[in-house]
């Protein structure tokens, strides 16, 4: 008999084998340990198939809160989405996924972010999102290392914290919470990397920040340490960088750049990039919530002086959908239009291009192989994915949003609205 539930603790602590089995390969650092949110009996979120008394297949469930501007979003992740080998094709990863979305409504989420971007998730209402440039910084490129860069130390954890909090778009998690997803590394471990997190400081006070993901890379290996996450001062943040590639003798280093981190991206002007979507897929769970739970910072970017239209809101159509009410005019909008508005501007195309992690190449998915996953990242099972070089593609061309020349010109000053990077500290 199968059942479907919120999983207790001797559960969960079933889970992590089966995500470790999906997920790890021997000697690899447990998944318990690397994303220990999700494993977390004290949420008590994560939901799980029982059959045959034991734990057949799992998803994983976090809320979160992001601060966009003066606004904080509440959402919700899901990660570590697995069926075990001998469950698979049986549709369990499709029941928990509309589980999870009724859960996440039911706990006033206006957001689901999730990890992968397997047909599953784009075909129940996830998309693409956001926009990414992903540099590769080399060594001996100005600006160069800063010797007041050092390690970071236990006496620097409120100034850390403040200054992670002080980014234009950020999780929001306490100094215990960044100090536990320092020590966890969920994406660095991914690569049987760890991090080293490095601080410039000046006058006695944290001026920037940059945590490394490095580790030995197997000969023949196309992977190269990254920034996990940085913060402060752009220029200062980039110097710790080259400090970290000086004192850890790294030839380079990949590092994500957001749409609206624009100072970081004048100070690398005619470095080399290859873009993206942020990583993963958004689903919009209730687009007036979310409106609501924006209203400061857009309010803010009015105050700043920025023209705005008599009106700018989500009216529900007479179909059900959601059209945008802007001035005199209702624009009708699909819910992946939304999606692009809010994360990609007035001015996006419609695309389903790659996201913020590089895909190596394809594997089984975990609901419907037979046999075990290559995938070592805790997403889901669906490809190989690895911090690798990656060359510049032709952007995807697709369909525009339906706004006239003047709409969007209205529109342009609030969105795309700042996100973090969601391959970052927090990751799910």
């Amino acid at each position: 008999m199968k059942q479907l539930k919120h999983l207790d603790k001797l559960e969960l602590a079933e889970a992590v084998k089966l995500a470790d089995l999906v997920f790890r390969d021997p000697g690899q650092r447990s998944m318990g340990e690397s994303f220990p949110a999700i494993f977390d009996p004290a949420l008590g979120l994560s939901l799980g198939v029982i059959e045959e008394g034991r734990v057949v297949s799992f998803i994983g469930f976090v809320p979160q809160q992001i601060a966009v501007g003066d606004a904080v979003l509440d959402a919700c992740a899901l990660g570590s989405v697995c069926t075990h080998p001998d469950y698979r094709g049986q549709g369990h990863a499709s029941v928990l996924l509309g589980e999870a979305f009724h859960q996440a409504e039911a706990i006033g989420a206006s957001l689901m972010l999730i990890s992968g971007t397997r047909s599953l998730y784009r075909r129940n209402g996830c998309h693409a999102f956001g926009s990414m440039r992903r540099y590769r910084l080399e060594a001996g490129v100005q600006p160069q290392a800063d010797p007041r860069a050092r390690l970071l130390r236990p006496s620097d954890w409120f100034r850390l914290h403040s200054l992670s909090n002080a980014k234009p778009a950020a999780y929001r998690r306490s100094v215990a919470e960044l100090a536990g997803q320092l020590r966890s590394a969920a994406v660095a471990s991914m690569y049987d990397f760890t991090h080293s997190s490095f601080v410039l400081e000046e006058d006695g006070e944290l001026a920037a920040y940059a945590v490394i993901a490095s580790g030995p890379i197997p000969a023949g290996s196309d992977m190269e340490p990254f920034v996990v996450e940085w913060g402060g001062d752009d220029f200062k943040a980039l110097a710790a960088m080259r400090a970290a590639m000086q004192e850890m003798r790294l030839p380079s280093l990949l590092l994500f750049v957001g749409s609206h981190e624009t100072q970081m991206q004048l100070l690398l002007q005619g470095s080399l990039y290859s873009g993206s979507h942020n990583q993963g897929t958004v689903k919009i769970i209730d687009l007036p919530l979310l409106w609501r739970q924006l209203s400061p910072y857009l309010e803010g970017r009015r105050k700043n002086g920025l023209a705005a239209p008599s009106v700018m809101e989500p009216v529900r159509s007479p179909s059900g959908e959601f059209a945008l009410r802007l001035g005199e005019d209702e624009i009708p909008l699909s819910m992946r239009e939304w999606t692009a508005l809010l994360f990609d501007g007035p001015d996006a195309e419609l695309d389903d291009g790659p996201d913020a992690f590089v895909r190596q190449g394809a594997a089984p998915e975990a609901d419907a192989g037979s046999t075990r996953s290559t995938s070592r990242s805790g997403a889901d099972a669906s490809a190989e994915t690895a911090v690798a070089v990656q060359t510049p593609a032709d952007p995807a061309s697709g369909p525009r949003l339906p706004f006239t020349q003047e709409q969007a010109r209205m529109l342009r000053p609030y969105f795309p609205i700042p996100f973090p990077y969601t391959a970052g500290l927090s990751y799910i």
